[in-house]
């Protein structure tokens, strides 16, 4: 038997399932309530002893997790044109399994300055202009994002012609500063998998420690993931298959949370019909959007 630890901290509840690798299977689980505010071992643990008194005690050969808890992962995007590199830094931003708070559009307004700091993002994604186009917009909106107090790192992915100048200005003020690939680094064309990567990186390196997760990773001998990042990389998964199982194609999963739903598509997403003209950015084959006042709990109210 090849038995794997899931271990979930959503919101709400954080769930631990046990599955058999070799038979396939899932072998039991077990939920207890998050306790991010206090120690979030204290959750771990109780549903851990749920967990047993279904399976008794069993060696586990590995350990993964991922977590919403705390919030999630909040970022801030702030792009050029809403349609287009504000739109594809909001893309990026989801496709990591972040939260997305705000996303502005053209020079930042001081008034928007301090709603940035009053929102308090744990990344916030400066992007602007493909590459070599615009960069006056990049530039006053890093300058305004280095007066903003806060210690949230930020990503530059812009125009690559002015990328080390924003990042100048940026750590002059002290803030934590990555420079990756642009998002659009031409009219219509998105990449945002260099700005995907860097803010899992990020995650794994300053979040999952500002979020008290840093506590659970001596017992974590795998990936600690946001939630949905996880589900995305699963639908992925089962949408495209392994090398040993052919997939089950394109596909859509819908994820009810106690906070938020979150929809999630792997699919092309092509005209069914002949004479129909696409217009805007193309939509990416893995997709992610979130529907943040939609859940079972937190944000029920909205649904009544």
């Amino acid at each position: 038997m090849q038995a794997v630890l899931l271990i979930d901290f959503g919101s709400t509840f954080t769930k631990v399932t046990v599955v058999d690798l070799d038979s396939e299977s899932v072998l039991g689980t077990g939920r207890a309530f998050t306790t991010v505010r206090t120690d979030i071992n204290e959750g771990l643990k109780e549903a851990l002893e749920n967990l047993k008194k279904t399976v008794g005690t069993i060696d586990f050969q590995h350990r993964y997790a991922c977590s919403s808890a705390a919030g999630g992962l909040k970022m801030i995007a702030v792009g050029l044109v809403p349609e287009l590199t504000a739109e594809a830094a909001k893309r990026a931003a989801l496709s990591a399994g972040a939260k997305v708070m705000k996303v502005y559009s053209y020079e930042l307004s001081s008034a928007e300055a301090e709603e940035i700091c009053f929102l308090s993002p744990d990344i916030l994604l400066l992007t602007g202009g493909t590459d070599g186009g615009n960069q006056k917009v990049i530039l006053h909106n890093a300058r305004l994002i280095a007066g903003v107090a806060g210690e949230f790192p930020v990503i530059v992915a812009g125009n690559k012609s002015i990328s080390e100048d924003v990042a100048a200005i940026l750590c002059a003020a002290g803030k934590d500063v990555r420079v990756c690939e642009n998002v659009m680094p031409s009219f219509n064309v998105l990449n945002i998998e260099p700005a995907r990567d860097v803010i899992r990186n990020l995650f794994l390196e300053r979040i999952i420690r500002a979020k008290g997760l840093s506590k659970i990773k001596s017992i974590i001998e795998g990936i600690i993931m946001p939630t949905p990042s996880a589900v995305l990389e699963a639908a992925h998964c089962l949408a495209v298959g392994t090398e040993e199982e052919e997939g089950l194609g394109e596909l859509l999963v819908v994820d009810v949370g106690g906070a938020t739903t979150d929809v999630h598509s792997i699919a092309h997403g092509l005209p069914t019909k002949t004479g129909v003209m696409l217009k805007g950015l193309p939509e990416p084959y893995i997709k992610r959007t979130v529907e943040g006042d939609l859940g079972v709990r937190w944000s029920v109210l909205s649904l009544l």
